[in-house]
Parts: C-alpha cells; structure tokens; sequence
C-alpha cells in the first residue's frame, strides 16, 4: 500500500509541476502529445519561420548596401554640379592663375570622390563587388600618378584627354588600379524574388565622372606646364565630361532607387508574413489559461487527498505495530 502511495505521490507532484509550468509560460510542456505525435504543421511552420528570417537578413544587408550607394552617387553629382560650369568656363578666364586656382579645387574634389567611391557601409565596402573587405580604389594621388605616366608627352588638351579616357577603359589601367572583384550576386530577398546589388565601381557612370575630375586635377599637377592656352582647354573639357556623365548618374541612381524600392517592399511583405506565421505558431503551442489553471488547483488537490490518505495509513499502521 505504502508503495503504491508513493508512487501516486509522485506522479501527482509531476502533473503539478507541469501544470504550474503551463499557468506560467502560457505554453504545453509537451508539444507532441499535444499534437498526437504529427510535428508537420509546427516543422512547417518552423521552417517557413526560418526562411523569413534569411530573408529579413538579406533584405537589411541589401537596404544598408543600396542606401549606402545612392548616398555615395548624390555626393558624386554634388561634387560635380559644384564645379562643372566653372571649368566649362575656364577658357574664358583672364588669367592663368584662375585656371590653376580651379585645378587644384579639382584636385581636392577628386579625393573626395574616390573617398564616396570608398564607402562602407557596417564594415563592407558597396562598390568592391565581392570583395567587400577592400575598398575599391587607392588614394587619389596614385590615380593621378598612373595618368601621368599615361599621359607622358602630351603637349595638347586633346591628346591628354585622351590618354585619360584610354587609362579609364583599359583594363590594364583603371581595371588594375580597381582593387575590388567581380560583382555580387542578386541577394534573395522573398520567395523567388532576388535583388540586383551588382554595381561596383567600375561601373561607367562612376569611371567616367572620375575621369572627369581626373583631366582637371592633372592641371595641378602641372600637365601641360608652360601653355596656359591648353591647360584652360583641358579644364574645359573636364568641364564638359563632368557635364556629360550627369545623365548616366541619374540613371544610375534611379537603378539604384527601384532595387531600394523593391527591398523595402519584400521587408514589409516578409515582416507581415512572419508576424502572421508566429502568433499561428504560438497558438499552436498555447494553452487555454483558464483550463490550465483548473487543471492546476484539481491535481493540487488531488495531492493533498493524497497526502491525508498516506498520513492516515502511516498511523493506523503505527497502531497495528504498537499492539
């Protein structure tokens, strides 16, 4: 008898503990008897749960990288719109004095521009493709060096303009002064949805505004020293490819602009989605409070009958022993 009390005893205090567990966490303390051993819908449900959280992943990634980029791409247009008409006027000025006062203004917004080309966003440079743990490009002043070189015995505007534009397109040229790789792959961001994060700093738009700003900055650098009739040329022209790549920076930015669209748009979907799939996988597990405090205080009392039966039993058979 002593025995079989125990044991009642203790299966009771199990089924207390339980039941406390489930008035306090709201949840089953065992899911599967619950479910009659079929898992399916919560490991579906999990699974789905899972992949949205890939995807909330990628989408913040890819939000970071887009916005980062398009921030980079207004600075270059900035920079650009802030001395474009003065060099496209530089023929004009009275002075050589004012053309090289412009040129090294050049100069200055040329590291600048390498600078937003540099940029990293959380730690991972957005213009280096895959090899987002190098900036793209070296310091200003290198590039200017290699177009010297390149640009070794110009003696007219149009010849350094030239070898300016055939540094910038050869592969051997800017392709080698380009420290990043190859683009990176559409990041997935919803079921069968991918975003286009492929724009590296080789893409034309930000080559040939750095070219631009390249032609002007070599001025300094005393190309051409010696005729201020073709270094005010040359400032011109920097001028007017600064003016011309206006357009490829805009579309360039609009590109931009619709893949920051469609991230923002899979971030909502995928938020709402996986909002609605945790309430469903938290009812799954839930308990009804009202019946689990009910079952709570009938197993408590079951308990306590329990102990005044044991207590009971425990004297009468100390009577039996004392006589």
């Amino acid at each position: 008898m002593t025995n079989i009390l125990s044991r009642q005893g203790a299966d009771l205090r199990a089924q207390v503990q339980h039941a406390a567990q489930e008035v306090a966490t709201g949840r089953h303390t065992d899911i599967g008897q619950v479910m009659r051993g079929d898992l399916s819908p919560l490991l579906a449900v999990d699974a789905s749960l899972a992949r949205l959280a890939a995807y909330r992943t990628n989408t913040t990634d890819a939000a970071f990288q887009t916005a980062a980029q398009q921030s980079a791409i207004g600075g270059l247009s900035q920079l650009a719109a802030g001395i474009t008409m003065t060099l496209m006027g530089s023929r004009d000025f009275p002075t050589p004095a004012q053309v090289n006062a412009t040129a090294a203004e050049a100069r200055g917004r040329l590291a600048s521009a390498v600078g937003l080309v540099n940029t990293q966003a959380s730690g991972r440079a957005v213009f280096s493709g895959t090899a987002t743990d190098t900036v793209p490009l070296g310091s200003a002043d290198d590039m200017l060096v290699a177009l010297e070189t390149a640009a070794a015995g110009a003696t007219t505007a149009g010849q350094v303009e030239a070898a300016v534009n055939g540094w910038f397109a050869d592969p051997l040229g800017f392709g080698a002064f380009y420290q990043g790789d190859v683009a990176l792959s559409a990041a997935p961001i919803a079921p069968g949805e991918t975003a286009d994060l492929s724009t590296t700093a080789m893409d034309p738009a930000i080559r040939d505004t750095l070219a631009g700003f390249a032609m002007a900055a070599l001025i300094d650098r005393g190309v051409l020293t010696g005729n201020p009739e073709e270094r005010a040329r040359l400032a011109q022209i920097a001028g007017q490819t600064l003016h011309r790549t206006e357009d490829a920076r805009i579309t360039l930015s609009a590109r931009i602009g619709t893949v920051e669209a469609q991230i923002e748009a899979a971030r909502t979907r995928n938020a709402a989605e996986e909002t609605s799939l945790g309430i469903l996988r938290s009812d799954i597990g839930s308990v009804d409070p009202y019946e689990a405090a009910t079952r709570l205080e009938t197993v408590r009392a079951q308990l306590e009958s329990l102990y005044l039966v044991t207590a009971r039993v425990s004297r009468l058979s100390l009577t039996e022993y004392l006589r």
